[in-house]
């Protein structure tokens, strides 16, 4: 009984670690959010700019499924250099949200940061392209090479390390039967 609680004891206090660690870092994030949200209100020229422009990027966000998050890096990092010319264009000249609105209206700034992001996402399709051809290859070679030591270590102990013999009940390998000779002494008259 008194196993059975302490038991119960410890199971609570690894459940209560693992809620603790969910909630770690939490209040950093909501402080974090409200800056970017203060931020985001404060140069709120840049913010639209920002919106308009990175759409691509948030798109590749909510895209990507893999853990790393590979495509929208790519994507984002293209797209944040088709980006800041006209973000500095924003800033040398008065920061203000009408010439922010007049650069979203460029349909030639539009199509310039949505090209630099289609060619983060070009980027990211030659890469995956490229990097499967290179591992496909060393599978490739790696395999003749495990199949050149399971030669040599058949050839030095016998066919029986290969696997393709038939075993009896104790492990040993059953040797194929031979066929048997017919007795020369016996006529059939």
């Amino acid at each position: 009984m008194a196993k059975k609680k302490a038991v119960k004891k410890s199971k609570a206090k690894v459940k209560g670690k693992k809620k603790g660690a969910k909630k770690k870092g939490g209040f950093q994030k909501q402080l974090l959010l409200g800056g970017g949200i203060l931020m985001a209100g404060v140069f709120m020229a840049s913010t639209l700019l920002l919106i308009v422009g990175m759409l691509p990027t948030f798109v590749a966000v909510f895209v990507d499924r893999s853990k790393k998050k590979n495509k929208a890096l790519t994507v984002g990092s293209m797209n944040m250099a088709g980006c800041t010319p006209f973000l500095l264009e924003l800033w040398s000249q008065g920061h203000s949200l009408d010439k922010a609105i007049f650069i979203i209206s460029d349909p030639m700034a539009i199509v310039v940061m949505y090209a630099a992001a289609g060619i983060g996402y070009l980027i990211d399709w030659a890469m995956t392209g490229v990097i499967s051809i290179i591992l496909f290859d060393r599978a490739k070679s790696r395999k003749k090479a495990i199949e050149k030591q399971q030669e040599e270590l058949a050839e030095r102990w016998g066919k029986e390390v290969t696997g393709t013999m038939p075993l009896d009940e104790t492990g040993f390998a059953i040797e194929p039967e031979k066929e048997a000779a017919p007795a020369q002494g016996t006529d059939s008259n």
